[in-house]
């Protein structure tokens, strides 16, 4: 295997706080509370886990079932085990409840956060890797689907279309219908043939099948996934984590208005600092949702009260009795749950991707607020995975995979341009040269005739040097094809291309 290493720096649409934190971290180390690249973080941030003996046992205990109901592989409950001691740490990462485990990072943070707890481990700091499932996400949208590279080469997107009950409910208590049973079999065709695809395949029926939930279908497979390396799978649906979390939405409902001054401040000073805030906060901003006849509905503050906009409102006390008599129906939006997650579990970093990042950025005064402390923040392994056609292609045209990311017209002349001669090429760029200096005197002279007629001239014969170009373009791209014998009647040239070309297209879902 050919490894390559791209700055995300060379990569299209990479925030600034993202580049800055990963190669100047002292320009945005005010916004987290350890600095991931020196080894002493990692000390002093398992020194600040304040994480009570009985909450350590009780969490356990709840994990233990969770990940038994799953089927969870024994090095899981071994993990477990580990975690019961007051000197063990976890290491945590998460994603959404998706289709086929969603976007390929999803499985990068998992095996990021694998390798980071070995290494902690093996420096006498004991650590265990756990994924967090966000099953509480009511966004069905954002993960019902997935993409696919068929056996030609082609992004496929696959989309489960079963009928869900309760709109805008929790992602991972939506069961699963047949509708499941024709989008395996379309996976069983499309995926290439090798020797562990039966292996897969058969995982993912198992995981996936009708009557299991989002959340138990993704758990289960992601179980079997990182079966070797017993990554420890947390639902956060369930009534007893809310409960044992139950300070954290406490300080969310009680101290609300607080809060919101502390996050109103730190995206005022990550504008001021030239980055972005990537969740908006309005003046009615609050952290919570509340779950009623199974619809998961944000919570804002209006004159000292919380209201959905289905009409609920809610006093402070209401929500703080509601939250003792029934805890699972009260849960915190993207930049809370990290804050209850921390809350259970002793974590000295968790493994994040660029917009987690940002979360991260903005929820720290939230953070030293309600739980006093904050883990490292990690960055996930980046990767873009080639097949061999598609490096093979590359290589034939002399490409890198950052010219992708100029755009098809560039990677298209760029591809056309290695097959091109050389003098016939530079007769093409003096012919060029001389056209736009024989169409600037034109324009000079028209210009001492008649000002006025300069802008039609001008727009006229600039059309003929562009024509000029086109040609060029049109030569080159003939020549490339004739001189690689790659026929437009032979197809194998267009199929190839329109690969590279939607690596570029679908690039998040395989995890650039």
């Amino acid at each position: 295997m050919d490894c390559h290493c791209i700055p995300h720096t060379e990569i299209p649409n990479s925030s600034r706080l993202f580049t800055d934190y990963l190669y100047d971290f002292p320009r945005v180390s005010e916004f987290y509370a350890h600095n991931p690249f020196q080894d002493e973080s990692f000390s002093n941030a398992a020194q600040a886990i304040r994480y009570d003996g009985n909450l350590r046992r009780e969490v356990v205990a709840v994990l233990r079932e969770q990940n038994r109901r799953i089927a969870a592989p024994e090095k899981t409950l071994q993990n477990l085990s580990k975690l019961e001691n007051p000197d063990c740490v976890a290491v945590v990462t998460g994603h959404q409840a998706g289709l086929f485990t969603g976007p390929a990072f999803g499985l990068y943070k998992g095996l990021t956060a694998i390798k980071l707890a070995r290494t902690l481990s093996d420096r006498g700091l004991p650590a265990v890797p756990v994924f967090w499932l966000a099953t509480e996400d009511h966004d069905l949208e954002e993960v019902n689907h997935c993409f696919i590279q068929d056996r030609e080469g082609s992004p496929r997107r696959m989309e489960y279309t079963g009928e869900v009950p309760i709109q805008n409910s929790p992602v991972g208590s939506i069961s699963l219908t047949d509708a499941i049973l024709p989008l395996l079999e379309e996976l069983r065709a499309l995926l290439p043939d090798s020797e562990f695809g039966a292996e897969l395949l058969r995982s993912l029926s198992e995981s996936y099948r009708p009557g299991q939930s989002f959340g138990t279908a993704f758990g289960g497979f992601m179980a079997r996934l990182f079966a070797d390396f017993g990554v420890i799978m947390v639902d956060p649906m369930d009534r007893r984590l809310h409960s044992l979390s139950a300070q954290v939405f406490q300080s969310a409902i009680e101290s609300a208005p607080a809060l919101l001054d502390a996050l109103m401040e730190r995206n005022q000073r990550l504008t001021d600092q030239g980055y972005h805030s990537q969740v908006h906060v309005t003046e009615n901003f609050s952290f919570l949702f509340v779950h009623v006849d199974g619809q998961r509905r944000a919570l804002r503050l209006r004159d000292g009260r919380f209201v959905t906009s289905q009409g609920d409102t809610y006093s402070p006390q209401e929500l703080l009795a509601r939250l003792e008599q029934q805890p699972e129906t009260i849960s915190g939006n993207v930049l809370l749950r990290p804050i209850m997650q921390d809350a259970l579990l002793p974590t000295v970093a968790y493994v994040a991707g660029p917009s987690e990042l940002a979360y991260f950025a903005q929820a720290a005064p939230v953070y030293q607020r309600v739980l006093g402390r904050m883990p490292i923040v990690f960055p996930r392994a980046s990767m873009t995975l080639l097949d061999g056609p598609a490096n093979r292609l590359l290589g034939k045209y002399g490409l890198k995979l950052q010219d992708i990311f100029a755009g098809k017209q560039a990677l298209r002349e760029k591809m056309a341009a290695r097959f091109m001669p050389a003098d016939l090429a530079e007769n093409f760029r003096k012919t060029a040269a001389n056209l736009e200096a024989n169409l600037q005197a034109i324009e000079a002279s028209i210009a001492k005739l008649d000002p006025t007629l300069v802008d039609a001239a001008a727009l006229k014969y600039r059309k003929s040097l562009k024509n000029h170009n086109r040609l060029l373009g049109n030569l080159e791209w003939q020549v490339a094809l004739r001189r690689t014998h790659l026929c437009s009647t032979h197809g194998t040239f267009h199929r190839g291309t329109l690969l590279v070309l939607k690596l570029s297209s679908h690039s998040p879902s395989l995890g650039r």
